[in-house]
C-alpha cells in the first residue's frame, strides 16, 4: 500500500510522463480555442461564436452513455492512443480547414476524442499512484493544467499573429501526438478483468452509480444547479469588465489572467486535503466563494474589486474542480469509473449549454451587473441548501476505508 506521507508522486514513472504531458496538450487546445475564435469571427458574428461553442460541448454530451463504456471495456492504452490520435488528425484537418461548416464538423469529430480521453486518464491515474494519493495527484495536475492555459492564451494571439490559424492549430495537433506517444509508452494499464459479465444498462452505470452514493447524490444535483447560475455569467462579463468598468481588451486579458491564477493556488491547496468530508467542505466553500465574489464584481465600481472578486472567482473554481474531481475517483468502483466521470463531464457540459442561454436571458432582462448579482447569489444559496444534508452524511471515511480494502 502507498505511504501518502512518505511518497511523492514524482516518484512514479508514469505520472512523471503523463502531468506535464496533459498540461502540454491543454496549452495546445488554448493556442487552438484563440485561432478557432478569431477564424469563426470573420463567418457571422454572434451566431458563428455561439456555433462554435456548441460544438465544443454537445459531443461531450452526446457521448455520455458511449464514453465511460469504451472507457471500462477496453484496454487503456488502446483507448487512450486512439483517441489521442484522433484528435491530432482532427487538428491537423482543423488547421486546412477553410469553410464554416467544415471548421465546426471537425471540432465535433474532436471533441469526440476529448470525451473519451478525459474519463479514460481519470480513471488509470488512480491506478498509477494509488487511492490515497489521488487527491494529491488531482490537485498537482489541474495547477499544471491552469499554468498551462495561461500560457496557451497568451502564446495563442502571438502564434496568429505570426503563422495564422494554420500554424496555431498544427501546434495543437503535434501536442496530441505527444500525447499518444505518451499513452503507448506508460506502463501502468486499466484493463476488465477477464470473463466479467456485463451488466444490462451498463451505459447509464456512470450515473446509477453517483445516484447510489450518499454523498455524490447530494453534490452532484447541487452542482449542476451551480454550473447553470456560475457559468451564466461568463455570457456578460465581457460587458462588465469593458462597457460598464472601462477596461480595454488588455484589461479584460489582465481579468482572465487573474482567475487563473487564482485557480492554480486553489487546486494545488485541496490537492493537499485527505478526508473526504474535507473534500466535501471544499466543494461547499468553492461554491460559495464564487458565489460571493460574483455578487462583489457586479457591484464593483473600479478596478479593485473587480481584480479581488476575479482572484476570489479562480480560486473557488481550482478548489471546487479539484475536490469534485477526487470524490468523483475516490467514491466510485474501480470498474465504473471511466463511466462515472463520462456521465459527469457529460452532464456538466449540459448544464453549461442551459447556462449560455440563461445568460444571454437574464443579462437582457436584467443588465450585466445585476445578473452577477442574481447569479452570485444564487450559487451561495445552493451552497447553502446543501451544507447541512452534506454534513450529516454518515460513515464516510469508514467507508472510504472499507472500499480501499475492497479494491485491493
Amino acid at each position: 500500500m502507498k505511504q501518502p506521507l512518505q511518497t511523492s508522486i514524482w516518484s512514479f514513472r508514469d505520472i512523471r510522463l503523463v502531468l506535464p504531458a496533459r498540461a502540454l496538450s491543454y496549452a495546445g487546445d488554448s493556442v487552438a480555442l484563440i485561432a478557432l475564435m478569431l477564424r469563426v469571427s470573420e463567418y457571422g458574428g454572434p451566431g458563428a461564436m455561439t456555433a462554435l461553442l456548441l460544438a465544443f460541448a454537445v459531443p461531450t454530451v452526446v457521448m455520455i452513455p458511449f464514453a465511460g463504456r469504451i472507457v471500462d471495456s477496453y484496454d487503456s492504452r488502446t483507448v487512450l492512443v486512439c483517441a489521442s490520435l484522433l484528435q491530432a488528425v482532427s487538428g491537423v484537418g482543423l488547421a486546412f480547414s477553410h469553410g464554416l461548416a467544415e471548421t465546426l464538423a471537425l471540432v465535433c469529430v474532436l471533441q469526440l476524442g476529448t470525451a473519451v480521453a478525459g474519463p479514460a486518464w481519470g480513471a488509470l491515474i488512480p491506478r498509477i499512484v494509488g487511492e490515497e494519493l489521488v487527491g494529491r495527484t488531482t490537485g498537482t495536475s489541474q495547477a499544471l493544467i491552469g499554468v498551462a492555459t495561461l500560457a496557451g492564451s497568451a502564446v495563442g494571439g502571438v502564434l496568429v499573429g505570426w503563422s495564422g490559424d494554420r500554424g496555431a492549430l498544427l501546434v495543437d495537433a503535434t501536442t496530441f501526438l505527444v500525447l499518444a506517444g505518451v499513452a503507448r509508452v506508460v506502463a501502468t494499464r486499466r484493463r476488465p478483468e477477464p470473463g466479467a459479465v456485463r451488466e444490462r444498462g451498463g451505459m447509464m452505470a456512470g450515473l446509477r452509480s453517483i445516484f447510489g452514493d450518499s454523498l455524490l447524490r447530494i453534490l452532484v444535483p447541487c452542482l449542476w444547479v451551480f454550473i447553470l447560475a456560475g457559468e451564466a455569467v461568463n455570457v456578460v462579463e465581457v460587458f462588465l469588465v469593458t462597457d460598464e468598468l472601462g477596461l480595454n481588451a488588455a484589461g479584460y486579458g489582465w481579468v482572465v489572467a487573474v482567475q487563473g491564477a487564482g485557480a492554480i493556488v486553489g487546486a494545488w491547496l485541496t490537492g493537499r486535503l485527505v478526508r473526504t468530508m474535507a473534500r466535501s467542505r471544499a466543494v461547499l466553500i468553492g461554491m460559495a466563494a464564487i458565489g460571493i465574489a460574483c455578487v462583489l464584481m457586479g457591484i464593483a465600481d473600479g478596478v479593485v474589486l473587480l481584480v479581488i472578486g476575479s482572484a476570489v472567482v479562480g480560486f473557488g473554481s481550482g478548489v471546487l474542480n479539484a475536490a469534485v474531481s477526487t470524490l468523483m475517483v475516490t467514491r466510485s468502483a474501480e470498474r465504473v469509473r471511466g463511466r462515472v466521470v463520462a456521465a459527469l463531464n457529460g452532464t456538466a457540459r449540459a448544464c453549461t449549454l442551459f447556462a449560455l442561454m440563461l445568460g444571454g436571458f437574464l443579462g437582457a432582462v436584467l443588465g450585466t451587473r445585476m445578473t452577477f448579482v442574481a447569479c452570485g447569489a444564487a450559487c451561495v444559496v445552493a451552497a447553502a441548501a446543501v451544507a447541512v444534508p452534506v454534513l450529516r452524511v454518515k460513515g464516510l471515511e469508514t467507508k472510504d476505508s472499507a472500499e480501499k480494502v475492497l479494491s485491493h
